[in-house]
């Protein structure tokens, strides 16, 4: 196997999945979350975890995901969330998708391709509370639905929005955006419109805002064991899923004042054992991780220095002293007692762990433990 991977514990993802589902209590479907290939950590393989302890239905980005997802195997019910462009729909179709939409003419197109295929394709309404990214106004939204109501071959299964800022400790906003929520049930009920599945609640939500939860919450970061923020509450305990390592492929001993990595960015401050692994940018190690990340060898932390490279890294283990080549360094995870953790790796880069736990998994292999 090459020397560098991510480590994904089949254990940890199904105990966060019950948890969270015990959360949300017999009343609300839990919607697994698994674009972006699950986070990171391999969508095919969470899918079915998810779906085996608790989940009743997946949620994808794109098209695509949701189409891997079904040669897998895969029978649920998969929600794409967002919106689609025209001239998609026959793919909606193709696949047995859910399909979020925002506009009648997708719609218009989804209703003459279900009438002709003589099946029937259900869709969300993608309601703007307060995201200002895609999505209705309440009364432009209960505009839509009461023409999507007539159209044949579609059924209105969900109205659904998104919170723009439940992570955050001051809840005043989210409040304000769950009132909007309510505002269009409320237009809908005068309408004497029901929809069925009402879906506001995301992960940060779930662990904060139990008001929320309605019949179905869309939960994606915390079913990894990756709290949203350090502001949410620990409502529901979760392991993290996913370690990233990888072995020493080269050492060597170097005078002080040597150069390391491109541009030079770094100098040895002393005769120095520096250890290059098989590990970069391109398998999702961010390249702002240069000269401020951190590693685990033998339970003791040893700094990476100079410039992350597209394929390699260089890391300072002259502080072990039995270093050696095939060495296993842990980048996220535990060892020896001691942990790095993927908020740690995402503050030296100065973002966010979605934004390090997503570019994984793609180039690395993804290895799977109980």
């Amino acid at each position: 196997m090459r020397p560098a991977w991510l480590e994904v514990s089949k254990s940890a993802l199904a105990f966060n999945c019950r948890n969270i589902k015990k959360k949300l209590g017999r009343e609300v479907e839990l919607l697994a979350v698994v674009k972006a290939n699950a986070y990171g950590h391999g969508a095919v393989e969470c899918s079915q975890i998810f779906l085996r302890n608790g989940a009743t239905s997946l949620g994808v980005a794109i098209i695509e995901e949701g189409i891997e997802l079904r040669r897998a195997g895969i029978k649920a019910p998969i929600l794409v969330v967002y919106p689609e462009l025209a001239g998609r729909e026959e793919l909606v179709l193709q696949n047995g998708l859910e399909q979020t939409l925002c506009d009648l003419r997708f719609a218009l197109n989804l209703s003459r391709l279900a009438v002709k295929k003589r099946t029937t394709v259900s869709v969300y309404l993608k309601l703007d509370t307060g995201m200002g990214r895609y999505g209705l106004s309440p009364a432009e939204c209960v505009e839509l639905v009461k023409k999507l109501v007539h159209l044949p071959g579609l059924k209105v299964k969900g109205l659904m929005s998104h919170f723009s800022s439940a992570f955050m400790k001051d809840k005043s906003y989210s409040y304000e955006e769950l009132q909007r929520f309510r505002q269009t049930l409320e237009l809908l009920q005068k309408e004497r419109i029901d929809i069925p599945i009402k879906s506001m609640a995301n992960s940060s939500a779930t662990l904060d805002l139990p008001e929320s939860y309605y019949n179905q919450a869309r939960v994606g970061i915390l079913l990894y064991g990756i709290y949203p923020s350090a502001e949410n509450l620990r409502s529901v305990p979760v392991k993290p899923a996913a370690s990233l390592k990888a072995r020493i492929s080269f050492l060597k001993n170097v005078p002080r004042g040597t150069p390391i990595s491109y541009m030079r960015t770094y100098h040895t401050r002393k005769d120095s054992v520096i250890a290059t692994l098989p590990l970069g940018y391109c398998d999702g190690y961010n390249f702002l991780l240069s000269n401020q990340g951190v590693a685990l060898l033998r339970g003791e932390k040893v700094p990476v220095v100079g410039r992350v490279c597209m394929d390699t890294l260089m890391v300072d283990v002259t502080s072990i002293p039995k270093a050696k080549l095939g060495d296993e360094l842990v980048f996220i995870g535990h060892q020896n007692g001691k942990e790095i953790s993927l908020d740690e790796v995402a503050q030296r880069a100065g973002t966010i762990s979605y934004d390090i736990i997503t570019r994984m998994g793609k180039r690395l292999p993804l290895v799977y433990t109980r």
